[in-house]
């Protein structure tokens, strides 16, 4: 598939972005947006920073318990992602967020950062975001290509074609 897909690293008071090149090779990030309170200007906030990107799809982490269930917050997250591709018109797909907090953590620690200081600034939910994005299209890029019919065109007879003669 050809085009920006855009990650949403959801939280209560901050959501993380990030975003891909069109054909899903490189991943940026995107300002960290300070959540308003009223759940709408948030999505119509969200939603404005990745129409801008022309994205065509959208991944939204959810934070899933060690064994897979849901959270809390993945309710949260679900219901702010479906408002999202509505007010987008675009397909959502929802990603256990994992330990992308932690991985955007190390990489921020390991380019020499502050972690506190990227806490604040929102540095480690943008960096959260890119870590999502880079798993969904490592994965995405993983799955094995759809079978596209015959491997050459002389496999199989054209099905208009007439029967062999058999004498």
């Amino acid at each position: 598939m050809i085009g920006r897909v855009g990650a949403v690293d959801y939280g209560r008071r901050r959501v993380g972005l990030a975003v891909s090149d069109a054909l899903g090779i490189t991943v940026r990030g995107l300002p960290t947006l300070v959540r308003p309170d009223d759940e709408a200007a948030a999505v119509a906030a969200t939603a404005a920073a990745l129409r801008a990107e022309q994205v065509v799809r959208v991944v939204v982490g959810l934070p899933l318990h060690a064994d897979g269930r849901p959270s809390e917050m993945s309710a949260e997250a679900r219901r702010f992602g479906d408002a999202l591709g509505r007010a987008l018109g675009l397909e959502v797909v929802y990603v256990d967020e994992g330990l992308t907090s932690w991985e955007a953590e190390q990489d921020l620690r390991a380019a020499g950062k502050d972690l506190r200081r990227a806490q604040q600034s929102g540095a480690v939910d943008q960096a959260a975001a890119k870590a999502l994005l880079r798993g969904y299209l490592r994965e995405r890029d993983a799955r094995p290509a759809e079978p596209a019919g015959p491997a050459t065109p002389g496999d199989r007879p054209p099905d208009d074609a007439p029967p062999e003669d058999e004498g």
